[in-house]
C-alpha cells in the first residue's frame, strides 16, 4: 500500500489537473499496522530533503488473531514501533524524479519472537509534455507480522513496478497503457511464493471537458505454488470524472476469461474505483473498492478471488485532523479449495478513528487512534475479533 499511495502522491504532482494517469487500488497484502495510522505531511519542495522519525505505542487485545478454537491461544500485547523515513524529490514541471525510504521496527513486550526490521525502499518518477504524460515506480519491501491471509507469523520480500502513460492524438481521443508487476517471496516456511503482472491498453475519449470514457483490455498472470499459472484475459471499461479538486473519480470495470490448471476456464468480474471528494478545506471523504484475482499465499497452490472496499472520512477540527474509516475485505477460491478451505473463505471488517494534533510548535503530530477488527470464516478456527488503541507521534525534519 505504500508503493500505491507514493504513486497517487506523485501523479497527483506531475498532472496538477485532471489525473489522467492516477494509480488504481491494490489487493490488500494481509499484514496490519503496528501503529497507529498518522496523517502523511505535504509533498517535499523540488530539491528539498524530507526526513522524520517516528515512535508509535500500540495496545493489540488479539496480537495472535486466534479464535480460541484452534491450537493457537488468544494473546493481548504491548507493541513500541520507533521509525525512520526519509525521501527526495526533484524536477520541474516537465519531469519529476523521487525516492522514498522507511524503516520501522516493532518491539513485542510479550511476544518477543514476532521482533523484525520492515523496511522499504521506492523510487518514482514521470514526464510532462503537450501529448504525452507518463509515470512510473518501483520499489522493494520486507514485511513480517501476523498476516491474516496466512493465519501466521510470516515473513515477505516483495518486489513491485508500475508504468502509466497517457499519449494524446488529438484534443478529443488519447490512448492510456499500464504496467503493473508484483513478485512477493515468502521467507517463512511452509508458504508460498507468488507473482502478479497486468498490463492494459485502453483508448479514451474526452466525452466532456469533465468526463473521459473509453473501452480497453486487459492481459494478466497470477503464479503460484510450483509455477502454476492463472492467465486472465478480457475487455475493460475505464471512466474518469474530475470537478475542479472538489471531486476526482478513477474507474474501471471489466470481464476475466481466465484459465487455471485447478478450475479450467471461468469468467469473472474485475474492477477498481477510487473516488475523491473534498468538500472543502475542512472536510471530505476517499472511496476505494477492487475485485481481482491473486494466488494463495498457502501451500497446495490454487488462486483466489479478493474483493477490497474502503471509505475515509476526515475533517480538520481547528488544528485537529480527525479521521474515521470503514473497510471490508472479502476472498473466497475460485478453484477447488483442497488446502486451508476456511482460511481463503474469508470475510474481514475494520473500523478505524484517529486524530492527530499539531505539537511542539508544529513541527511534530501526535496521533491518538483506536481500531476494531472482525475475521469471520467457514471454518471458526479462522474466526477471530479484536481491538487496537494507540498513541504515536512523528517529528519532521
Amino acid at each position: 500500500m505504500r508503493l500505491i499511495f507514493l504513486l497517487i502522491l506523485f501523479s497527483g504532482l506531475l498532472l496538477r489537473g485532471r489525473d489522467v494517469v492516477g494509480e488504481m487500488p491494490s489487493l490488500p497484502s494481509g499484514f496490519s499496522s503496528s501503529g497507529p495510522v498518522i496523517s502523511a505531511s505535504e509533498a517535499n519542495d523540488y530539491g528539498e530533503f524530507d526526513f522524520s522519525l517516528g515512535l508509535n505505542s500500540l495496545y493489540d487485545t488479539n496480537v495472535t488473531q486466534a479464535s480460541g478454537n484452534g491450537p493457537v491461544e488468544i494473546e493481548s500485547d504491548w507493541i513500541i514501533t520507533p521509525s525512520l523515513h526519509a525521501s527526495y524529490l526533484l524536477g520541474g514541471s516537465r519531469f519529476q524524479l523521487g525516492a522514498r525510504a522507511e524503516v520501522e521496527e516493532p518491539l513485542y513486550q510479550s511476544r518477543d519472537d514476532f521482533n523484525a526490521t520492515n523496511y522499504s525502499l521506492n523510487a518514482f518518477g514521470g514526464y510532462r509534455s503537450r501529448k504525452v504524460v507518463a509515470s512510473f515506480t518501483t520499489g522493494i519491501s520486507l514485511d513480517s507480522g501476523i498476516n491474516r491471509l496466512t493465519s501466521d507469523f510470516t515473513e515477505q520480500f516483495s518486489y513491485k513496478s508500475g508504468f502509466l502513460a497517457s499519449y494524446r492524438f488529438s484534443g478529443k481521443t488519447s490512448l492510456l497503457a499500464s504496467w503493473d508487476q508484483r513478485d512477493t517471496e515468502s521467507r517463512t516456511d511452509g508458504f508460498s511464493d507468488t507473482s502478479s503482472l497486468t498490463a492494459g491498453l485502453s483508448g479514451i475519449w474526452q466525452a466532456t471537458s469533465r468526463l473521459s470514457i473509453g473501452p480497453g483490455y486487459r492481459y494478466g498472470i497470477r503464479t503460484g505454488e510450483n509455477d502454476e499459472e492463472l492467465t486472465v484475459v478480457g475487455p475493460t471499461l475505464r471512466l474518469d470524472y474530475q470537478l475542479s479538486t472538489k471531486v476526482k473519480l478513477r474507474s474501471s470495470f471489466g470481464f476475466d476469461r481466465s484459465d487455471s490448471p485447478f478450475s479450467g476456464r471461468d469468467t469473472q468480474p474485475n474492477w477498481s474505483l477510487a473516488l475523491d471528494y473534498r468538500a472543502s478545506a475542512r472536510w471530505g471523504f476517499n472511496l476505494t473498492t477492487i475485485q481481482d484475482t491473486q494466488a494463495t499465499f498457502s501451500q497446495g497452490g490454487g488462486f483466489d478471488q479478493s474483493t477490497a472496499y474502503r471509505l475515509t472520512y476526515w475533517r480538520k477540527i481547528r488544528r485537529a485532523r480527525l479521521e474515521l474509516g470503514l473497510s471490508y475485505e472479502d476472498r473466497e477460491p475460485i478453484d477447488i479449495p483442497l488446502n486451508a478451505a476456511g482460511l481463503r473463505d474469508t470475510q474481514y471488517t475494520t473500523l478505524s478513528a484517529a486524530l492527530t494534533l499539531p505539537v511542539f510548535k508544529r513541527q511534530a503530530d501526535l496521533t491518538f487512534s483506536v481500531n476494531w477488527r472482525d475475521q469471520s470464516s467457514s471454518d471458526d478456527q479462522f474466526t477471530w475479533d479484536g481491538w487496537q488503541s494507540g498513541v504515536g507521534i512523528k517529528w519532521q525534519f
